[in-house]
């Protein structure tokens, strides 16, 4: 890694992990079964109403991406979403909260494993699953992606560029 990456990570997501307090209702959406992050939040928050989500409790993240879309469709001015898991689970999600009217200040995102995340492809525009390696075989197109330290928010991805621009379809053409 070059030292102007290191000086300038701009481009990379911030995980505070600091939820708001003063929320009348909170939204807790996580990947594992959240037990301890109920624990931690009903100690500090006595008194604001939680909803916990969590994708043990559904049988595919699809359920449970539907079940926050009928929750935060019936929400109100005062909710504070927490997003917790993987860079690949919270980035999913984090549209769908953004669709239903929430802004960033009302979205924490806490996450938990930057191994899973998702990866663009600039060639076949393919949003994909991937890890924190920094090659990937694009699963549509066959470009061999160098995965860059840039991240954008609007496709909730890191953006993939061929890893050899002289022969950009070697890997995928005979």
């Amino acid at each position: 890694m070059n030292r102007t990456v290191d000086l300038h990570s701009f481009s990379v997501p911030r995980y505070t992990g600091q939820p708001a307090q003063r929320a009348a209702v909170h939204v807790l959406v996580t990947q594992d079964d959240g037990q301890q992050a109920v624990t931690q939040w009903r100690t500090a928050n006595r008194k604001a109403r939680l909803h916990h989500l969590a994708l043990p409790h559904y049988p595919c993240e699809a359920e449970l991406l539907q079940s926050l879309v009928e929750l935060l469709g019936e929400a109100r001015v005062g909710v504070h979403l927490q997003l917790q898991g993987d860079e690949a689970f919270i980035w999913t999600l984090n549209p769908v909260a953004r669709d239903a009217g929430l802004e960033a200040e009302e979205i924490d995102l806490q996450c938990s494993n930057a191994n899973r995340r998702l990866l663009f492809c600039v060639h076949c525009a393919t949003r994909q699953a991937g890890t924190a390696a920094e090659l990937h075989t694009c699963e549509r197109c066959g470009v061999e992606l160098e995965v860059r330290r840039h991240f954008s928010e609007r496709l909730g991805a890191y953006i993939g560029v061929c890893a050899d621009a002289d022969h950009p379809y070697a890997q995928a053409r005979p």
